[in-house]
């Protein structure tokens, strides 16, 4: 299991045995204390994305836990929700306080 921390990092859990948090494995550099915005995997589990509380969509590698990508989404607010498409592994789609609905073409996954 993930989730979102008030110090804007995303943090993995161990899913198996005791509940406790795996350390090694943290996912930082964008803001989402104050926000509930979404996060997503990759259909193939490679990739985590995020949207953020500055408009943000953030991509990061799940193996390494760097950041692959940014791209600025929305411009008045954060970006609320991100979904990766299941039919479509290059396709990420999110939406905002501004009120939009953005469909990215994704390159990251035929970079790796």
């Amino acid at each position: 299991p993930t989730s979102r921390s008030l110090d804007n990092a995303i943090k993995v859990y161990a899913s198996e045995g005791r509940f406790q948090e795996n350390r090694k494995k943290k996912f930082t550099g964008h803001q989402v204390a104050g926000f509930a915005c979404e996060m997503t995997f990759s259909p193939s589990g490679k990739f985590l994305a995020s949207g953020d509380g500055n408009g943000r969509l953030y991509f990061w590698d799940w193996n390494t836990g760097r950041s692959y990508a940014r791209f600025n989404a929305h411009q008045r607010g954060p970006t609320m929700g991100c979904q990766w498409s299941p039919v479509d592994p290059s396709l990420v789609v999110t939406c905002g306080w501004d009120g939009s609905v953005k469909f990215w073409s994704n390159t990251i996954v035929k970079k790796k």
